[in-house]
């Protein structure tokens, strides 16, 4: 017999499940729109070469090869881990039939081969939005993509968000004034971005495996452990030195970005000063977010700014922004702690019962005439007793119950109230108290 028990990592939603992801969907999608982003699709395979690109560990990505595929040959394709290095591709790709600044999202499932855990699935959706400009691109659009981060999960309804921000110039500025080799200073980064989650001691070991001096590691532990109300980050610049022209510079682009951000969002923003992103394509900007209520489950959408990632295919400049919301890892967080309740498992507002087949013609001719008014309906498919067709209609939470014969009448499942109804126009006012 066939394995029916589900692939751990490969989440499947129940009907109420997917109707409320569905919902999610469409709150995030309306936001974006509201923006002036437009969806893209690109295919789920990219050529490994291209996924490899941008540092990204391969032991992550999904080859992919037919099962009768003759020879010995390596896959030449793999399934994208995130939408990002496609996205950059693909503007690559349509350069010249794409109005600049583009600004597009983008809901596609990704495949990445790590370990199942809490929030972390090695198939799920991402929900991305990213904006690209040709030579130069504008603080206002790095403020945006942030501020339509916070919007989004305001929608969702899950409890209150903090987006954290930072600055890569910041990070690599403020290490190179410190003294820390060039060579040290993405292995100061690795081990700085995972200092909320393995604590300062731990940090504070792995830095003494590097070849700093006492104070330097010291000192970049404090700087790390900062954390700054969006508000307040302007004056903290006023009063830090910060040790180099680059740290200065990305602190100063921080500060124009929060004073671009609406003022109702500033009271969930944070910068944090370890927050630095695992892939190396992030040059300027960079977000993570959480749920307050909710920070042990961690990230729920990042992203930050990147300067190179479409040169990489193409010799022109096209520095992008962008942001990426976890939709599958927010359902997740939904789900486990039951933040918003579940809608029925049917989108139908009316079960049609069918008292015999002699009568079917109709009752389906009748559930037409209610779905040409837009009253989404359901036919039931047999003709048992009433009782198991009422039944039927509470399981899958339809909760008007049509009766047809010489007397039609509409049964009011939440109240068990049922009514008589002579005509259409009568049934279309019961439905709309």
């Amino acid at each position: 017999m066939a394995k029916k028990k589900g692939i751990s990592g490969f989440p499947e939603w129940l009907p109420e499940q997917k109707r409320l992801e569905d919902e999610l969907i469409r709150r995030v999608r309306a936001l974006y729109e509201s923006h002036g982003f437009v969806a893209i699709e690109t295919p789920a395979v990219e050529l490994i070469e291209t996924l490899t690109s941008k540092g990204v560990v391969d032991k992550e990505i999904y080859a992919l090869r037919r099962l009768a595929a003759e020879g010995e040959s390596e896959a030449e394709l793999g399934l994208h881990f995130d939408l990002t290095v496609p996205f950059a591709r693909y503007v690559a790709a349509h350069f010249n039939d794409l109005v600049f600044p583009f600004k597009r999202y983008q809901l596609q499932k990704v495949w990445r081969g790590e370990r199942p855990q809490k929030g972390r699935f090695r198939e799920f959706y991402q929900f991305d939005i990213d904006i690209v400009a040709r030579d130069t691109l504008p603080l206002a659009c790095d403020a945006e993509v942030i501020s339509v981060l916070g919007k989004a999960l305001l929608a969702l309804e899950i409890g209150t968000p903090r987006l954290k921000l930072n600055n890569r110039k910041l990070l690599v500025g403020y290490y190179e004034g410190l003294g820390v080799p060039e060579t040290e200073i993405p292995a100061v980064i690795s081990i700085i971005d995972k200092l909320e989650k393995i604590g300062e001691g731990e940090a504070a070991r792995l830095l003494s495996e590097l070849p700093l001096g006492d104070s330097e590691r010291q000192r970049i532990l404090e700087f790390s452990t900062h954390r700054i109300a969006g508000a307040d980050f302007k004056s903290f610049v006023e009063g830090c030195d910060l040790g180099s022209e680059l740290a200065e510079e990305g602190a100063e682009e921080l500060v124009t970005i929060l004073a671009l951000v609406p003022e109702q969002l500033l009271p969930y923003i944070e910068v944090q000063l370890q927050i630095a992103r695992g892939l190396d394509y992030y040059t300027g900007t960079i977000v993570e977010s959480e749920i307050v209520e909710h920070p042990e489950f961690g990230s729920v959408g990042s992203g930050g700014r990147y300067e190179d990632l479409v040169s990489k295919y193409l010799s022109k400049k096209v520095p992008g922004v962008g942001v990426s919301l976890g939709l599958t890892r927010i359902m997740d967080l939904i789900l486990r702690n039951d933040l918003l309740p579940l809608p029925s498992q049917s989108p139908c507002r009316v079960l049609v019962t069918v008292l015999n087949e002699a009568e079917r013609p109709a009752a389906e001719s009748f559930g037409e005439s209610l779905r040409s008014e837009g009253v989404s309906t359901e036919v039931f498919f047999r003709s048992p007793k009433l009782g198991k067709q009422i039944d039927y209609a509470h399981k899958k939470g339809i909760p008007y119950v049509v009766f047809l014969g010489e007397e039609q009448s509409v049964k009011v499942l939440a109240t068990g109230e049922q009514v008589s109804f002579d005509a259409l126009s009568e049934l279309f006012s019961l439905l709309r108290k």
